[in-house]
């Protein structure tokens, strides 16, 4: 096959890019989101629409009027019961709300659905068709043919008529446009229902092209936003260019993944390259521009998650000894490795700890620099490196990964930096992790020996006790820096970069000294993982368990030490899961983080572990007396002549 029809196949899946850009630009214009859940969003309307129509045996055209009509209310039902009442808060809180409902999305299509990968039948006729001399199905021209028609009609939308003139209005000046009495609750719900609903026809069109994947068809979004970036999150045109743009350039790099020459061939061969240049479209465009996210003229009231600074740095790691140790020496041996695992969650949830508790960067990629250490730890534990050179030396590569990965913080922040971050797993996932040849395995593969220490092999039980000893270690020398000078500092930068820098803190040295400490901490998590397994297994360091990490972090408490320890007790495969798995509700995992974080994200978003905190502070105010009233007499008595009069 020439490129030409390599590239011209590709128009299917840059026009399901296409749609979904088209979605993600209508739900930022409308209320300054980032929608990370803009691919799990397709991916619940695809199973949606196959079940009536497969399953239940529904005509075409119902089928998609009524996922057409479930997307909306899914998008009204999430701006008003969610993100309306985060439409002030810092944007943090609005991203994690994002990831919450894709972790939702994700459990609801593995607990209704057969996730099975399959291929369904077409929507629209897929006879091939002659284009500039060679055959192309039909269905991936009428693919990219709807992204455009709707990219026109947008356009014309938001030029001509009032709604589209209104949305714009809210996006140049959320308050200056309330004054003027536009509402931002129904421009905001309105512009979720079309974003979700471009979503349900990407997924319906594409999930026949691409096969229906509830994992494949969630990870679109990186991909798309690579797309919505080009277009500045502004232009519905440049969007729908760059999606179909980027959906044949993947697909013609299809041609050279397999071929072979000189040894620097390894760079665009082998499996996932073609899949991760969208992402590293993403990176490169943040590096270079800095600024492809428009500002937003809008007041945010709320504030960030709580840091408190440690109350029992002393009795607390003691405690901690004592209760992991009687629980090692006490559980079965399935207990124990669910132990294992949460351990290793704990040190990934630390690291979020350092570098989005502390110093306010939004990193998506902590599994990612995990992974890494995991992968180090196969390498090194098989060239016969010890069990502690092999922790340290997976910690550092991981390390060195951090501080490439953080160096974009020093040009962007915020949503920016999300999406960076977020880019750098998905690269690492398809194309590191899933390389067979870096580890000189099969499929990602590669068995790690058993840890040994002074000579002898460790058992499972000693082995949980060196892990034990390790989280403890890194808890306490995590809660000694939020005590420290570097702690105060650290939050005077998350809270205000603007006025740490004029205070003299230097900003650079903080953000990269989080990435490198937080992608160390996150590669002994790895190690042990790997060690605990006797295997690195790249399913175990997805996206997904990023954005898992984040809920479970989120729900403890970003910012606070004690918060990792209740995010590492809902890792996957952790105690949390042992549990549901004992109650044979395993299924129902993201479903509970999905649902409970995004309660949490409003109700309580300082986290669990403040939950002492909060019950202090609203004590003492009720403890306060409130101060009396100002009467109107004593204001003009405190401004009448009966004050003495200076003497001239």
């Amino acid at each position: 096959m020439s490129v030409l029809q390599f590239a011209l196949l590709g128009l299917g899946l840059g026009g399901a890019y296409a749609l979904l850009a088209l979605g993600l630009v209508t739900i930022y214009r409308g209320t300054g989101v980032l929608n990370f859940a803009q691919g799990a969003v397709a991916m619940i309307c695809a199973y949606v629409f196959f079940a009536l129509r497969d399953d239940l045996g529904w005509h075409t055209v119902p089928a998609v009027l009524l996922t057409l009509a479930f997307s909306v209310l899914l998008g009204v039902a999430f701006y008003l019961l969610v993100m309306r009442q985060l439409r002030n808060s810092p944007m943090l809180a609005r991203i994690i709300a994002t990831l919450a409902l894709l972790l939702l999305l994700q459990g609801l299509a593995i607990l209704l659905f057969d996730v099975q990968t399959k291929t369904p039948a077409p929507v629209v006729p897929a006879a091939p068709v002659t284009v500039l001399g060679v055959p192309i199905p039909a269905d991936r021209l009428v693919l990219a043919a709807v992204a455009v028609v709707l990219a026109v009609a947008l356009a014309l939308i938001s030029r001509r008529t009032r709604i589209g003139l209104a949305i714009r209005a809210i996006s140049d000046s959320e308050k200056g446009a309330s004054l003027s009495g536009l509402s931002p609750v129904l421009i905001g719900a309105l512009t979720w229902a079309m974003g979700f609903a471009l979503a349900a026809v990407a997924g319906v069109m594409l999930s026949p092209v691409a096969g229906l994947d509830s994992q494949v068809l969630t990870l679109l979004v990186v991909p798309v936003f690579a797309a919505a970036l080009i277009a500045r999150f502004t232009s519905f045109g440049v969007a729908v260019a760059a999606g179909l743009g980027l959906g044949m350039v993947e697909s013609a790099l299809q041609l050279v993944t397999g071929a072979e020459g000189a040894w620097y061939t390894w760079l665009w061969t082998g499996p996932g390259r073609s899949q991760a240049i969208p992402a590293l479209v993403v990176i490169l465009a943040m590096i270079f521009s800095g600024r492809l996210l428009p500002a937003r003229g809008e007041v945010v009231r709320g504030r960030l998650p709580v840091s408190l600074p440690p109350r029992y740095r002393v009795i607390g790691p003691l405690l901690a000894l004592a209760v992991g140790l009687v629980f090692i020496h006490t559980v079965s041996s399935s207990w124990l490795a669910a132990g294992v695992v949460t351990l290793a969650g704990v040190l990934i949830a630390l690291s979020v700890v350092v570098v989005t508790g502390l110093v306010g960067q939004v990193s998506l990629a902590q599994v990612a620099f995990a992974g890494i250490g995991g992968m180090m730890t196969a390498l090194f534990a098989n060239a016969g490196l010890p069990f502690p050179l092999v922790l340290l030396l997976s910690g550092a590569v991981a390390t060195l990964v951090g501080l490439l990965v953080g160096l974009p913080s020093l040009r962007v922040r915020g949503p920016s930096l999300a999406l960076v971050t977020l880019s750098a797993a998905y690269i690492c996932q398809v194309a590191v992790f899933s390389d067979g040849r870096l580890l000189g395995g099969d499929g990602g593969y590669n068995r790690v020996p058993a840890a040994s220490l002074f000579g002898r092999e460790l058992s499972s039980t000693a082995f949980a006790v060196v892990a034990l000893v390790i989280v403890v270690a890194t808890a306490s020398l995590v809660a000694a820096l939020r005590a420290s000078t570097f702690g105060r500092r650290a939050l005077a930068v998350r809270e205000n970069e603007a006025a740490a820098a004029a205070a003299g803190i230097n900003l650079k040295q903080f953000k990269l000294a989080a990435f490198a400490l937080s992608a160390f901490i996150a590669g002994l998590g790895g190690s042990l993982l790997s060690y605990q397994a006797n295997v690195f297994a790249y399913e175990r360091f997805t996206v997904f368990e990023s954005l898992h990490v984040i809920a479970m972090a989120a729900i403890g408490g970003i910012g606070m030490v004690s918060g990792a320890i209740f995010a590492g007790l809902g890792a996957s495969g952790g105690l949390f899961s042992q549990l549901l798995a004992t109650w044979e509700a395993d299924a129902y995992q993201l479903i509970i983080a999905g649902g409970a974080l995004l309660i949490a994200i409003q109700v309580h978003p300082d986290g669990l572990a403040s939950t002492a905190h909060a019950i202090r502070t609203h004590r003492r105010r009720r403890a306060t007396p409130a101060p009396a009233p100002t009467s109107p007499d004593d204001t003009d008595r405190s401004t009448s002549t009966d004050q003495p009069v200076p003497a001239k």
